[in-house]
């Protein structure tokens, strides 16, 4: 036999072993998404307070099981890093610029994502008479100098038109994306609508290329998402306003890295009319294939937390499903994603009682495996009452740290939930 005969039937084998490997997986990351009864974390019984009067406080873990945790402080935007999953953290880092305000408002709070070993933290300051600012700053949360911030959007000086409601993502090859709403080119200012506004950063977070338009008449209180896929393509979700005061979720989509997008599409036909905004945007994660986004609505006879999953690239979405049956007030969706595709979704809600009596607002979790499967929504304990935008993240092991504050929005706290 010679040795191209041997190589041949070598190769051969490793294709009968591997083809059914990578089909299995690839099919794997496409199946639809389907509920079941399984309780996916058992939580601590109860959280840890951490001491210090944090409006909006967010959490990220990273790779090597250290957590990031962003809040706002005396107006300050302060970053924190933990070794030990919370239990002691290092001294403060302030990113925000001295005697400037951060906003901590609704949709318009800040946010954090991590990749690697670097936090990166996106907000809105203003800064005296001069305006308001879109700033990403990225930061190893060891201390020493703190990080340079550098504003996202390339308006003229003159331009004094707003832009906020800014969500933030890293995309698998580390490149930083930026979107929020803004006032510039307003052509449909009348209806009282925004445009979505999209930046990317190719050299982590210290540059951003152009503003691009992604799309127009969207809802403007609430808070886009931002979700890029292992092949560069980028989804941007946000609430349309569609005809007569619809106000329902699109989703754009991008081939080229976020240079030019796509006209919107309906995720789901809710037909919400609503003479106003309601505070409440959509999120959304690529896992494997398949986009996953969820969002708040009040149509129909069950206002709530819907899902769904478009598995063609955007282009169609498959019927909604709701995850917040039997909660009250269900609300404020937050998402995250590990590295290895499993999604957790928090957000916060009160538990119904067979009284109708109104229990404490409290956050609420469930997670999506790779396979698509939806665990039961689990209660988050609590000590009081918290504030309506809880946040979450879940780490390389599969723990998930949530985090919240108080109803007066200080007095932080965290707990975790272990991945059953």
């Amino acid at each position: 036999m010679t040795r191209s005969t041997i190589y041949r039937s070598i190769a051969i084998a490793l294709a009968v072993v591997l083809l059914p490997v990578i089909g299995f997986l690839a099919w794997q990351h496409t199946r639809q998404l389907t509920q079941t009864r399984h309780q996916a974390f058992t939580f601590e019984q109860h959280p840890r307070s951490l001491g210090i009067n944090a409006k909006r406080p967010i959490v990220a873990a990273t790779v090597a099981g250290g957590l990031y945790l962003l809040s706002v402080e005396d107006s300050a935007l302060t970053l924190r890093m933990s070794h030990d999953g919370g239990e002691h953290w290092m001294p403060p880092t302030t990113l925000s610029s001295p005697g400037s305000s951060v906003t901590t408002s609704a949709e318009n709070a800040p946010q954090l994502a991590a990749r690697g070993m670097y936090a990166f933290a996106l907000w809105q300051q203003r800064n005296g008479d001069e305006g308001t600012q879109l700033l990403v700053a990225r930061s190893s949360g060891m201390g020493g100098q703190p990080p340079v911030a550098t504003v996202i959007t390339d308006k003229p000086a003159t331009d004094k038109s707003y832009a906020g409601f800014a969500t933030l993502a890293v995309a698998p090859n580390g490149d930083v994306y930026a979107a929020w709403l803004d006032g510039r080119d307003n052509t449909s200012a009348s209806t009282g609508t925004f445009n979505v506004y999209l930046a990317r950063s190719t050299d982590h977070g210290a540059t951003f290329h152009r503003n691009v338009k992604v799309a127009t008449l969207a809802c403007p209180c609430c808070r886009p998402s931002v979700a890029i896929a292992a092949d560069g393509k980028v989804y941007v979700a946000y609430r349309h306003v569609y005809g007569d005061n619809e106000r329902d979720i699109a989703v754009s989509s991008s081939t080229d890295h976020g240079e030019h997008f796509g006209p919107p599409v309906r995720v789901a036909d809710d037909h919400w009319k609503l003479f106003g905004c309601p505070e409440s945007g959509p999120v959304a994660a690529v896992q494997g294939s398949k986009l996953i986004v969820a969002w708040y609505t009040a149509a129909g006879r069950r206002p709530g937390i819907r899902l769904t999953a478009s598995h063609d690239g955007g282009q169609t979405f498959s019927k909604e499903i709701s995850v917040s049956d039997g909660i009250e007030g269900a609300n404020h969706p937050y998402l995250s994603m590990a590295d290895d595709g499993t999604i957790a979704v928090v957000f916060s809600g009160r538990q119904a009682t067979e009284h109708g009596d109104w229990n404490s607002i409290t956050p609420f979790a469930f997670r999506i495996d790779t396979r698509g499967r939806i665990s039961a929504t689990t209660r988050v304990p609590t000590d009081t009452s918290g504030e309506r935008h809880p946040t979450a993240s879940l780490s390389a092991d599969g723990d998930l740290y949530v985090v919240w504050s108080g109803m007066d929005g200080t007095q932080a706290s965290l707990i975790r939930g272990v991945t059953k």
